[in-house]
């Protein structure tokens, strides 16, 4: 049976060779087994194809994870006298010079250099002390300014660090055991930082910069329309410069492709030789050349040192397009639609149609836009540059409002009674009621009531997993049933054949003549009686007048597939909360990690089979793993998705918190890959486009994953991925600087700490492909220390072997995907858009009707069930036995007390 937590294995101890002024002894990275609520078929061996690229056997090293800890207590060189006196000029160069040679500090700007070298406190060590001793973990980087120490490993000689050297570099980056001890000869000086003050420093700066260069942006006019996302974009581009007093910045009649925002200082801007006005911190200039890439209109010049930010127009356009007008334009439409309380329950296919279609019609001061006598509801405005004035009442509609978007949904007979002007230069976006109606799919008034039905379904949990064309088409054989006050809608007892949204007024649950609940508007009940053939449990009547929602049973079957009402059926069994912990019966443990167990547990009511992950509050305690704990329920909570682990409930005693979760049978795509060897291009497009899927649904609600890899997804039974553990996924808002995941698939901007956002999970996806078709790691396949890993992540380029044949449209995502600059990745509908996906039918993947390339073979385990629905040993005495035969030990003296009530949501 294969494990559970099939990491890749632990980095190998492999000392490094010091050399003068560049020496660095690399760490191995803690190996922390995860847990993953997966059932693993047997052992596939490794039936590569002759003369193909095989596939490596092992896997890539165990994700790293950066529980960032204060380092208030000492851990390392804990003999030394620790100074912290100022450095002597001599000292700080000599420290420089040691940081130039690791990619981990000469990526930084030099502001962070200076915080890292006046933040180092001096270590004095006497002869034969220890710094720090193999399988420590890790925690200070050294730069040696006096003295010699020795490097051992398994207490063997294996090098000699002297003045100017450094070590302990990778401890900077992740929680990482130390693969060798280090010891001094004679009196050593050395000048050490900790992971948490440089971690915090590098954050802090780049937090700093980004809020700064954030409300710059948002100053200027001109880019204030653009959406978060366009201007986060716009931030990963901009270039920060600086100009001495009298120095030139553009040139009169010059071709221009800069756009400059003044940070401090003061410029003057010359026409002709004759100086018009003067700027200072906050206005801009240029911004001609971004619209129009036209020539300069003055020359400027600075008038103190001055400070700016520039961005050029070709990397605008990389990341925003070529016509930053029409995206403006685009941006003032979509505010326009939203405000509009009329407008803004249209679908975003719905808004996008109505936007692509409208024409702009520019207007000039005083000319008339709106002519009297005009009839309301033919057509439809929104004012997307200047403002528009009715002549005889003076009534203004600013820019980013609708005119005539009340008429298209309550049409009037009759006409405008006065002129509407231009005040000033205006844009005007038009379209027609017809063009209107033909864009959304009927007339308003219908469509919203449509689009309100169909919000309701998308929250009901069975109709989650539903691909959006099978959803839509439900909601068109939604009827609307009226009932009177007291009017029953149907009896307990009776056999169910309808599923009920309250439309308004509201219903009352009644059970042996009391009412147990009352059903309000948008409230629903029902939907278990639409897919299995079960009695009603209540009664259910209008309290008041009513008017509901009716789709009949009859037509859900007839418009639903086999397969997707299997998959209805499976989901439906882990919507049953109702569980209790004397409920489960264990049948066998699924894997160990650090933190907890994983066991395979049945429900012994009902049969249904489910994960149970079991952590003990002792070591909850002694790792601080409250906020690790609830930050996974959260994010667990609020994912439902076919392609996804599903939580079923967490529980909690005075021994444990338990999270049970589905039970994923088959196998991980790590094991799967070695079984396939390289994938054929149909293949990789099947897997990646899953992925894309798993990516979109939970980047839509804020989450970023953090550690995908083919040991995190599972091959279930029906041959389909599945996303499991999410222990290193987090609720991001903006950027979060923590170093997580696994080091052959982390991206860049991870590495470096500078900041990342969702786009980091983009570059795991890209790794992933490229595995899927080369069989091999982009970067870093030879190396197995985390720290080489980096530099090849940070400095390779991309290539592809010459035995690999690649699709051209395939190559054209990889490279989109492990595109450096995370701003140039682009989002998922960018991506989903790309040439290579564009067969791909992604309702028809979502509802598992494509033919999976790979379905795992699945042992039969009738024999292990039986015993466990007969077993009599209680649930706590299985996993209390496991847990006292745990490899892991408990660190003693590092718990803190649990907050308060930390646990009640469990």
């Amino acid at each position: 049976m294969g494990g559970c937590f099939s990491n890749r294995p632990k980095i190998k101890d492999i000392s490094s060779t010091c050399k003068q002024s560049s020496a660095r002894i690399s760490n191995s990275n803690l190996a922390s087994a995860t847990m993953s609520n997966r059932f693993t078929t047997e052992e596939v061996k490794d039936n590569s194809r002759p003369g193909s690229a095989n596939r490596k056997a092992h896997k890539k090293g165990a994700h790293v994870k950066n529980i960032q800890r204060k380092a208030s207590i000492i851990t390392e060189a804990t003999t030394a006298a620790i100074n912290t006196r100022d450095k002597t000029l001599e000292e700080m160069i000599e420290i420089r010079e040691a940081l130039n040679q690791h990619f981990i500090f000469n990526s930084l700007p030099d502001e962070v250099i200076d915080v890292i070298v006046s933040m180092m406190k001096l270590f004095v060590l006497e002869p034969n002390q220890l710094v720090y001793a193999q399988d420590q973990m890790g925690s200070h980087f050294f730069v040696v300014t006096k003295g010699k120490l020795e490097i051992k490993v398994k207490n063997e000689p294996k090098g000699v660090i002297t003045k100017g050297m450094s070590f302990g570099e990778l401890a900077l980056m992740h929680d990482s055991k130390r693969t060798n001890s280090v010891y001094t000869i004679e009196r050593t000086l050395l000048w050490g930082i900790d992971r948490y003050e440089f971690r915090n420093a590098v954050a802090s700066y780049n937090s700093q910069k980004f809020e700064e260069n954030r409300k710059f942006i948002d100053s200027v006019p001109l880019l204030q329309i653009l959406t978060n996302a366009q201007k986060e974009a716009l931030l990963a581009v901009l270039k920060s410069q600086s100009y001495f007093p009298g120095q030139k910045i553009v040139t009169e009649g010059e071709p221009g492709d800069l756009f400059y925002i003044i940070k401090e200082g003061t410029v003057s801007c010359y026409v002709q030789g004759k100086i018009v006005r003067q700027l200072g911190k906050g206005d801009f200039f240029g911004e001609q050349a971004l619209l129009y890439n036209s020539l300069r209109t003055a020359t400027i010049v600075s008038n103190t040192k001055v400070g700016v930010l520039s961005l050029c127009r070709e990397d605008l356009i990389s990341v925003l397009g070529d016509q930053l007008q029409l995206i403006i334009y685009k941006n003032s439409q979509r505010i326009a639609i939203e405000s509009s309380p009329h407008l803004k329950d249209l679908t975003k296919n719905q808004e996008e149609a109505v936007i692509q279609k409208m024409k702009v019609v520019s207007y000039q001061n005083g000319e008339i836009i709106i002519n009297k006598g005009m009839p309301k509801g033919h057509k439809l405005w929104l004012v997307v540059k200047g403002a528009v004035i009715a002549e005889e009442s003076g009534k203004r509609i600013l820019s980013l409002h609708c005119i005539g978007d009340e008429e298209l949904i309550n049409p009037i007979q009759s006409n405008y009674e006065e002129n509407y002007i231009a005040e000033g230069s205006v844009d005007i976006e038009e379209i027609s009621r017809a063009e209107f109606e033909t864009c959304i799919g009927g007339k308003l008034n219908n469509i919203k009531s449509h689009n309100e039905v169909l919000k309701i379904m998308r929250n009901v949990q069975l109709f989650r997993a539903l691909p959006t064309n099978k959803l839509e088409s439900l909601v068109n054989m939604i009827y609307v049933q009226t009932y009177g006050d007291k009017q029953v809608i149907f009896h307990e007892f009776s056999l169910g054949d309808a599923f009920y949204i309250v439309k308004s007024g509201q219903v009352d649950i009644i059970k042996d003549n009391t009412v147990l609940r009352t059903v309000a508007k948008h409230g629903y009940f029902g939907e278990r009686s639409i897919i299995n053939n079960e009695k009603r449990t209540a009664t259910v009547a209008a309290s008041g007048k009513a008017k509901v929602w009716v789709l009949n049973r009859e037509d859900f079957l007839n418009l639903i597939d086999e397969g997707i009402r299997h998959q209805l059926l499976k989901r439906m069994e882990l919507q049953d909360d109702s569980i209790t912990l004397p409920d489960l019966s264990i049948i066998k443990i699924l894997g160990k990690g650090m933190f907890g167990n994983v066991f395979m547990a049945i429900n012994k009511n009902k049969g249904t089979l489910y994960a149970l992950k079991t952590v003990n509050r002792a070591k909850i305690r002694s790792y601080d793993l409250y906020t690790n704990l609830l930050l996974e329920r959260h994010i667990l909570l609020q994912i439902d998705h076919p392609f996804i682990m599903k939580l079923v409930k967490t529980f909690k005693d005075e021994e444990r918190v338990y999270f049970l979760t589905e039970l994923v049978r088959g196998k991980d795509l790590f094991d799967v890959l070695r079984e396939m060897n390289l994938l054929t291009d149909s293949d990789t497009k099947f897997f990646s486009s899953c992925i894309l899927m798993i990516l979109e649904h939970i980047h839509e609600r804020g989450i970023i994953y953090r550690d995908l890899k083919p040991e995190n997804i599972m091959i279930d039974e029906d041959g389909y991925p599945k996303l499991i553990d999410f222990g290193t996924a987090k609720v991001v808002e903006g950027r979060t600087y923590t170093v997580v995941g696994t080091p052959h698939y982390m991206a860049p901007e991870v590495i470096l700490g500078k900041g990342y956002g969702l786009s980091a999970d983009y570059w795991c996806l890209g790794v992933m492909i490229y595995e899927f078709v080369v069989g091999s790691m982009p970067f870093g396949d030879e190396e197995e220390e985390p720290y080489a890993v980096y530099e090849q992540v940070l400095k390779a380029k991309l290539i592809y072997p010459h035995h690999t044949r690649i699709n051209a449209k395939c190559k054209e995502v990889l490279e989109k995907l492990l595109e450096k600059n995370p701003v140039m990745r682009g989002t998922i509908e960018t991506i989903k858009a790309m040439k290579w996906f564009e067969d791909i039918d992604w309702d028809a993947m979502l509802g598992k009707q494509i033919k999976p390339p790979y379905i795992p073979r699945l042992p039969n385990q009738s024999a292990e069930l039986n015993q466990a629905m007969k077993s009599k040993v209680s649930l706590t005495a299985v996993i209390s036995k496991e847990e006292a035969q745990d490899s892991f030990e408990i660190p003693r003296g590092r718990g803190k007390p649990p907050p308060t009530a930390w646990d009640e949501v469990f």
